[in-house]
């Protein structure tokens, strides 16, 4: 039980200090003008995700088959 209490806790440090590394990203490569932007690339990530989840449930809408189909 311990260790998986040490897991817990070393995830939450981990966790809890990624997003310093932020500090370290260089701005001065961006490409376009909303690469600039604090928080964007989790942003887009968070949308883009949520857009596939969307997308897959709609897909599934589409190709679902009735219960009977094989008989």
């Amino acid at each position: 039980m311990k260790t998986r209490k040490n897991i817990i806790y070393s995830l939450f440090i981990i966790i809890s200090f990624t997003p310093y590394l932020y500090l370290f990203y260089d701005f001065k490569k961006v490409k376009f003008s909303v690469d600039n932007l604090v928080g964007f690339y989790p942003i887009y990530g968070f949308f883009a995700c949520v857009g596939l989840i969307i997308f897959a449930k709609l897909l599934g809408l589409l190709l679902k088959k009735d219960e009977d189909f094989y008989d």
